[in-house]
């Protein structure tokens, strides 16, 4: 089984909520900020986008962790040049990378977007994603979606305020993904203060709109949705290998998790739309 995915969750795993239900919930904190985002992404071209939705769109969503190479053979780390090479291909094959909340606008009333959408999520906030994933995705006009944990934050090896900030400002999304990472779904584990409360601190420590949230491990059950809705997410990502999103997975939109291993054929098998492989021209790499 993929070490993104533990046993208690499959890519069959729906909400139980409707996402459009309205919750009754009496805040016992104060009012949650709303925030409205000054940064613009920068796109390509945007005059050969199509419509996609309302109520359904087709967009992959990929998972990196860590940009860098593995101390320990850990799945979770894939090399620079590994995703300097997925990046390339993405390119040549006319991808064009658009933003979670992109894709839940589109959802919910429809929208236009590029005719080969994609988008970069990269989980937990390590520093790989600003020192190495940021410059290699700028070569090609790629912006991507961080989903950070509150307390890594300005840890050792992982992003502090600044540059985030910054990468907000280039373009990028900024999402919760809990406190402290614990698994949603044990009863050990204060849902409400991991999903509502992350929220809150992120906000308030970067000023920046937080919108969606990652669930750690991709676990989640009733609650989870629950509070995410209460909380002021628009939607929320999980784990699994569709890349059709829409209303029925609006609080799970699935992501493939991208593990250290895969090859470039592995990682175009992904995609739903796909050239001849061995047509790619032949990227060099420069140290």
């Amino acid at each position: 089984m993929s070490p993104f995915l533990p046993s208690t969750v499959t890519d069959t795993l729906q909400p139980t909520l409707s996402p459009t239900e309205t919750i009754i919930l009496q805040p016992s904190e104060t009012p949650i900020p709303t925030f409205t985002s000054t940064s613009t992404p920068t796109f390509t071209d945007i005059s050969q986008w199509i419509l996609q939705g309302p109520n359904e769109v087709n967009v992959p969503i990929l998972l990196y962790h860590h940009i860098d190479i593995s101390p320990g053979n850990s799945p979770y780390y894939v090399s620079p040049n590994a995703f300097e090479q997925q990046m390339y291909l993405l390119h040549e094959w006319g991808y064009q990378t658009i933003r979670v909340e992109t894709i839940i606008a589109a959802i919910k009333g429809g929208g236009l977007l590029p005719q080969r959408p994609i988008v970069l999520t990269f989980d937990d906030g390590s520093e790989s994603v600003y020192t190495t994933a940021w410059p290699i995705m700028q070569k090609y006009g790629y912006t991507g979606t961080i989903y950070l944990v509150n307390n890594y934050v300005g840890a050792a090896h992982y992003l502090n305020v600044e540059e985030i900030q910054e990468l907000h400002t280039a373009g990028w999304e900024v999402g919760s993904h809990s406190i402290t990472h614990s698994d949603l779904t044990l009863e050990t584990t204060d849902q409400e203060k991991e999903i509502i409360e992350s929220r809150l601190r992120l906000q308030r420590q970067l000023d920046i709109p937080v919108s969606t949230f990652a669930y750690p491990f991709g676990a989640y059950n009733e609650d989870s949705v629950y509070f995410a809705q209460y909380a002021g997410y628009i939607g929320a990502v999980g784990l699994g290998p569709k890349t059709t999103q829409g209303n029925k997975n609006l609080y799970y939109l699935y992501r493939r998790g991208i593990e250290s291993n895969y090859d470039i054929r592995t990682f175009a098998s992904f995609l739903p739309w796909q050239e001849d492989i061995n047509n790619l021209p032949i990227l060099t790499i420069v140290p």
